[in-house]
């Protein structure tokens, strides 16, 4: 699997991608217009993960000035095809998602900041389940620290709430499944 930044040349796989979420019913990224694609990379970053030449997930990140002078949102229209990913083993921290595994170092590692923040919707379904259930994992990874939670808002007409990433926690746990996936 290669993870890589959006461009042009993914265009093609990206719509594809897009069919197969309108499919599944996950709206944020039935388009490219939902995923606001052209938008995020102007003021941020997209990437992709890549299988067999398709398109499997997606996420990006753009400034994200309601929670800081140099605040980052993280995992934008994070979104993973169902029976995709190649983790093996159990484990509390979400690694058997493409998305919180293998982008999130990447994010760390280009953003200019370390205040990274992840927004989950608290009751705006927008994806067969997956995005109440995503909000139900952010708050167990806050019980292992690897997110604080800093506030319920009212973000892009919807209520969200707000989680802080713990850079030092999410890296020193990540570093303990290095070799139990395949690539």
């Amino acid at each position: 699997m290669l993870i890589e930044i959006i461009q042009q040349k993914h265009y093609n796989m990206l719509k594809q991608f897009c069919e197969e979420c309108e499919r599944l019913g996950y709206e944020n990224n039935s388009s490219l217009e939902r995923m606001n694609l052209l938008w995020c990379k102007d003021v941020g970053q997209y990437w992709c993960a890549v299988k067999d030449n398709k398109i499997v997930a997606v996420a990006g990140c753009h400034p994200f000035p309601e929670a800081g002078q140099n605040a980052w949102r993280i995992m934008y229209r994070g979104c993973e095809l169902p029976g995709t990913d190649t983790f093996k083993g159990l484990g509390k921290g979400d690694w058997n998602s493409i998305t919180q595994r293998e982008f999130i170092p990447l994010m760390i590692e280009w953003i200019p900041s370390k205040e990274l923040y992840i927004t989950t919707n608290i009751d705006h379904e927008h994806s067969n389940g997956k995005a109440t259930r995503n909000h139900r994992l952010m708050g167990l990874l806050a019980k292992q620290k690897i997110l604080d939670k800093v506030q319920d808002m009212c973000y892009n007409e919807v209520e969200q709430t707000i989680w802080k990433l713990n850079i030092e926690i999410y890296t020193s746990r990540r570093e303990r499944i290095i070799g139990r996936y395949v690539d």
